[in-house]
């Protein structure tokens, strides 16, 4: 899954309201946001494999607990539908003191083929 067919699925669940990495100044919530934590090649014992592991963080903002993981449960909604089905791990409920907003954090596994094997 490339990083535009990531967002893709982030905005069938919540269009209009996916930034990366971080919301511009005044924007109203709820919103999301995603970005990419770690891309690893994998390897076989040939070399590289044309793959990346890549695992995104994604974050719902939202005034309340419960919208933010109403909006979380829609984007899992929507990740499972995709084609390979992305691994979700880590899930948290965070409620940040300086902004006063709550947040539902997960990570997402995907992979992506960059077309870079020999």
């Amino acid at each position: 899954m490339t990083e535009d067919e990531f967002k893709a699925v982030l905005e069938s669940a919540m269009p209009g309201r996916v930034f990366t990495p971080i919301a511009p100044a005044g924007t109203a919530e709820p919103y999301l946001i995603y970005q990419d934590i770690s891309s690893l090649p994998q390897n076989t014992l040939c070399g590289y494999a044309d793959l990346d592991h890549v695992s995104w963080q994604v974050d719902s903002y939202a005034r309340t607990r419960r919208e933010a993981k109403a909006n979380m449960a829609a984007v899992l909604r929507a990740l499972r539908a995709y084609d390979p089905e992305p691994i979700v791990e880590n899930q948290q409920s965070i409620y940040e003191v300086e902004t006063r907003l709550n947040r539902r954090m997960v990570q997402v596994n995907t992979w992506e083929s960059t077309g870079e094997a020999a």
